[in-house]
């Protein structure tokens, strides 16, 4: 993403979150984020997703989508066991 001038995008974009839970509390894992953020991105793809609506939906490696812990440019979703 780094590579991109997000200035120059007219939509709007969506921060995605991934966390485990570990030792009590919600933390990223960078190596089940990143294999969650593959896994989302093939969701997407395979599901046609066109809206943030959508997006919510995602379900797999027992992540679930947090509404409490989102926002309108960020979705959080959270994982309790793996």
């Amino acid at each position: 993403f780094k590579a991109v001038t997000s200035a120059g995008i007219k939509n709007p974009i969506i921060d995605v979150s991934f966390k485990d839970l570990t030792k009590g509390k919600y933390r990223v894992l960078s190596f089940f984020a990143k294999k969650a953020r593959g896994r989302l991105a093939n969701f997407i793809v395979q599901n046609r997703v066109y809206s943030v609506e959508e997006l919510k939906d995602f379900n797999l490696d027992n992540y679930y989508f947090d509404p409490k812990s989102s926002s309108n440019g960020q979705l959080v979703f959270l994982r309790d066991k793996q």
